[in-house]
């Protein structure tokens, strides 16, 4: 083995700075090896690689690149490092039809000794010399006219100092003969960003955290270096998420964002394969001609799955088209005693006019309904929203697209007529292929509109109501933009739920209350961290613990932020009792018997009478508020 190269670091560093200041100084830029780049890194949240071309001698590969933290300051002293080597065989070339293929070479890492040459050039420049040539390792060929990559994996560690190095896995892509410099790879396979994966998952990391981007993954994950066909990343990915999905597993581009800098990114659609659809269509034998007319290889694939029919049955079969064509609108909205009066425009986003007619005579809407409950600082008067089915409703009157409708039976509790109400819609549309029709034609069906919510005074809308806790974006992040339908088309997770899902349901007298109510956060805490009765299966993707996740921010503080809103109330169980409100909501998620006897030492009240409940004997925030020593917003992994 090749001995490492070490360096010193920060004390006899500064001593050279001072050397060489007194000389006529540093100018602070990178030097050539073994002279200053400016003072090193002591504060490094971040590790940030940038590569120099990689050299070739004899087909022996040199790598030469700089590591910096966040403020582009050289980090020296790196103890430890890998370097993984893969080729990228191009579309087509191990058979007609075939995808692009990684190919794995080898995996060097540098500890205490290392199989190659380490050298660490002490201004944040590095030089990693693989121990042999590529040529031949893992019994693959080095393709010279073939896209090669070298992946640098740093950080898990500490620097001589005891500074900690966070993880990074960051690539260099290139092409070259076996000798001389490398220049630019003539094409990739660039399909997928580790950030749409992280929409979901949060920090994605596999191998006790030691990789963390795709770009990493797919050096490995090949059929050179798996022997099992499943663990290739293309199959294992779409095998892995066929149970539990939280969105439509027919839209691809769920996974395959559109970006424009992913040049690959509609190889989903423009490259078709067994492997790959097989991964997905599990039914289909596709060699045995099962479920699929037999294909023994990838080459006539393209014949019938040409790009514009594989995206077309792998979308919404144009419903989004559709429903930019309609979108019901409150304009006007104010409330007198049990009665809301709203006015309802029915608009056309595509060409920015309203439709004439009211709901009930467009042969089109299918459904339409609106929704009121009072009461938004103290979570609705009622647990059941009054509501109007408005396509079957004649307008009290109206014209030109704008029509006047009434909710009646709203409950306003005395000392609340200043508060605020909220009106939701929900409905179905009919349509086929992008376009709207008739809902008595056959070869239309029916397609859920987008929900929202207003909120309203007695005297006019208001843009603000009930406190924002979590959005229809943070949801949409995984369950798709208002995708995730309810009761046939409730979609509104941001504000159209809370209208019925609110404390005035009740929980059952169980070993946790909280767990069993439909009220909707204690609903949602229960069912995203398996908890709850039935679903007890699901396998959230995230970090159960980064309430980011979910929540939203609201003038910067998230809204999972000590001291709770005055709005939340207490528990309700079925038994006449009740649960102190942190203690209820903290216990969604932090259920045992410890965690319980832990509030109840602070003050909380678990099945308790009213009056004990609401007493403000919680003491939570004393620890657990906003720059306290234990801040809710510092304990949870929130990012």
């Amino acid at each position: 083995m090749m001995k490492i190269n070490k360096t010193f670091h920060y004390a006899a560093l500064f001593g050279l700075i001072s050397l060489l200041s007194a000389c006529g100084g540093d100018d602070g830029k990178p030097g050539n090896p073994g002279e200053p780049g400016g003072p090193p890194a002591m504060v490094i949240d971040t590790l940030v690689v940038s590569f120099d071309p990689v050299q070739m001698q004899s087909g022996v590969a040199t790598v030469n690149y700089r590591v910096t933290n966040q403020d582009d300051e050289p980090v020296v002293g790196i103890p430890s490092a890998t370097f993984i080597a893969a080729q990228l065989l191009p579309q087509g070339y191990t058979n007609a039809g075939n995808a692009s293929q990684w190919q794995y070479f080898t995996s060097e890492s540098c500890n205490d000794s290392c199989p190659g040459e380490y050298v660490d050039h002490r201004n944040g420049n590095y030089s990693y010399t693989f121990s042999a040539a590529f040529d031949g390792l893992n019994d693959v060929g080095y393709q010279a006219g073939a896209t090669q990559r070298i992946v640098v994996k740093l950080g898990g560690d500490t620097l001589a100092d005891g500074t900690s190095l966070p993880i990074t896995n960051q690539h260099f892509d290139w092409q070259g003969d076996k000798d001389g410099t490398s220049s630019d790879p003539v094409y990739t396979r660039n399909l997928i960003k580790i950030e749409t994966c992280n929409s979901c998952h949060n920090d994605l990391a596999f191998h006790r955290g030691n990789y963390n981007q795709i770009e990493t993954c797919v050096t490995c994950h090949n059929a050179d270096r798996v022997s099992n066909p499943d663990n290739i990343f293309p199959q294992m990915i779409h095998g892995k998420h066929l149970t539990g999905f939280p969105g439509s597993l027919a839209n691809c581009q769920t996974c395959h964002a559109e970006d424009e800098t992913l040049i690959e990114q509609m190889n989903w659609a423009r490259v078709p394969t067994m492997e790959a659809c097989g991964a997905c269509h599990t039914n289909i034998d596709f060699k045995k001609g099962e479920g699929h007319p037999t294909q023994l290889n990838n080459a006539n694939c393209v014949a019938c799955h040409n790009p514009d029919w594989t995206a077309s049955v792998h979308n919404d079969g144009g419903n989004a088209q559709a429903l930019a064509q309609f979108k019901p609108v409150i304009t006007k909205a104010m409330s007198s005693g049990d009665t809301v009066s709203f006015t309802l425009t029915l608009e056309n986003p595509a060409t920015g006019q309203p439709y004439m007619a009211s709901a009930d005579q467009i042969d089109f809407v299918s459904d339409l309904r609106v929704y009121a409950n009072w009461g938004t600082s103290f979570d609705y008067a009622t647990r059941s929203a009054r509501s109007i089915r408005v396509h079957e409703t004649t307008p009290i009157s109206g014209s030109n697209g704008s029509f006047d409708y009434q909710i009646t039976g709203l409950t306003v509790p005395t000392g609340s007529e200043m508060d605020k109400g909220t009106l939701a819609i929900q409905g179905r549309v009919c349509a086929a292929n992008g376009v709207l029709g008739a809902c008595s034609d056959e070869a239309n069906s029916e397609v859920v509109i987008k929900s929202s919510h207003r909120f309203f005074t007695t005297d006019a809308l208001s843009d603000n109501g009930r406190r924002a806790v979590v959005s229809n974006d943070t949801c949409g992040s995984c369950h798709g933009d208002q995708q995730l339908n309810f009761h046939g088309s409730r979609n509104d997770l941001e504000g159209q739920c809370q209208l019925c899902h609110n404390p005035n349901m009740l929980a059952e007298a169980a070993d946790n209350p909280s767990l069993t109510t439909a009220d909707f956060k204690h609903l949602i805490h229960g069912i995203h961290s398996g908890q709850r009765v039935g679903f007890e299966g699901i396998n959230y993707p995230g970090n159960i613990g980064n309430c980011a996740q979910c929540h939203v921010d609201k003038d910067g503080i998230l809204s999972v932020a000590l001291p709770l809103d005055p709005g939340v109330k207490p528990l309700a169980i079925d038994d006449g009792s009740y649960t102190s409100p942190t203690a209820a909501i903290c216990s969604d998620c932090h259920s045992n018997e410890t965690n319980k006897n832990h509030m109840i030492q602070q003050g909380a009240v678990f099945n308790g009478t009213l009056s004990d409940a609401t007493a403000g004997t919680e003491s939570c925030s004393t620890c657990h508020r906003q720059g306290a020593d234990a801040d809710v917003l510092t304990v949870h992994p929130i990012k």
